[in-house]
């Protein structure tokens, strides 16, 4: 059983709360770094800050659920304005849940992804299961494709009656189902609503002929849907999101470690971005738009500076999105924010 810690942005939560000694403490601050999420924790001498990521990690034997601080103080009401915030960016397509559903979850952010991914695979696979043509190697009695001779010698030289050969098949037996499959078993074993584990079992039902191995992220690269399997392309990205921030046990094949995070910054500036797109679409909307304003300092090397406001609209209005409450008149916005915007002013 997981010791399931639900917090906040910017909480502290102690390592006596996650249960983690300083040997296990390190291991888990290694295992974020493998991952290129060290900066989503702060991790101090008595516990660790989150910080302005939201999701879940799984480590050891405990889960945290990192929620927002937007809009609403119950948990409930915070996870369902952050998917919507993913669906309008179009992070995840993420269809809205029923606020009672979310609450009664002892780990929400995951059984909202797992139920998400159960649900669009077992659509896909009740339209359409992905066949492609995979090139197999097998000892016939019958000649088939072409004959690998020198392997045939090596294999048959006491055994006539068969023929070593190479060829082509139509199978269901390929890499982006074994792909699929896989992280369908070890979503199984994670999830813990019955609804959810049932659709899990159904996929794996279906997939009875192809084979359940781990499948690693980098695998996964190599995978090139066809126009047949465009339906499968958000069952993939989710699986690949799986894997690539996951450890994979290969005693039982599931999912030891896993960490799904958001970065709320950028997610809150691609949102701003998406909803000025949708309200204005007369307006010249751009993102990320650099400029250079210094291309040498006296000739010393990569002293080379740019600034890139967050949002520009008609060449003329400056946007920088702020993911943060500023309590007018209690509190006033930074030094930096104050210069920052000073410095986009005048460069454009």
């Amino acid at each position: 059983m997981f010791n399931q810690i639900t917090t906040k942005e910017w909480d502290k939560v102690s390592y006596q709360t996650l249960g983690l000694n300083q040997e296990h403490a390190k291991k888990f601050q290694k295992f974020l770094e493998e991952k290129q999420l060290a900066h989503a924790l702060d991790f101090g001498l008595e516990g660790i800050t989150t910080c302005a990521h939201v999701g879940i990690i799984r480590f050891a034997d405990f889960q945290l659920n990192i929620l927002p601080k937007i809009i609403g103080e119950e948990d409930s009401l915070c996870l369902e304005n952050l998917m919507f915030m993913l669906r309008y960016t179009r992070k995840l397509e993420i269809h809205s849940m029923d606020s009672a559903e979310i609450s009664q979850t002892k780990q929400p952010f995951l059984e909202v992804l797992i139920a998400h991914y159960a649900n669009i695979l077992l659509n896909a696979l009740q339209r359409h299961i992905p066949h492609q043509y995979e090139t197999q190697e097998d000892n016939l009695p019958t000649v088939k494709g072409r004959i690998l001779f020198a392997k045939n010698h090596l294999v048959n030289a006491a055994n006539l009656a068969r023929t070593y050969c190479q060829f082509d098949e139509f199978t269901p037996d390929n890499l982006l189902n074994q792909t699929l499959k896989f992280v369908s078993h070890a979503l199984q074993k994670l999830t813990s609503v019955s609804q959810t584990r049932q659709k899990l079992l159904k996929i794996n039902a279906v997939y009875e002929d192809v084979t359940l191995r781990p499948v690693a992220y980098a695998e996964t690269q190599k995978i090139i849907l066809n126009r047949n399997h465009t339906m499968f392309k958000e069952p993939l990205e989710l699986a690949q999101m799986f894997l690539q921030n996951s450890t994979i046990s290969l005693h039982n094949h599931t999912f030891s470690n896993l960490a799904i995070l958001f970065d709320m910054n950028k997610l809150f500036e691609e949102f701003v971005y998406m909803a000025l797109k949708r309200t204005y679409p007369q307006w010249n909307i751009k993102a990320q738009n650099s400029k250079q304003i210094i291309t040498s300092i006296n000739n010393i090397p990569n002293t080379n500076y740019t600034i890139r406001p967050d949002i520009i609209i008609n060449e003329n209005t400056i946007i920088d999105t702020k993911y943060k409450i500023i309590d007018l008149p209690n509190h006033k916005p930074s030094e930096a924010d104050i210069y920052q915007m000073l410095a986009l002013s005048k460069f454009y």
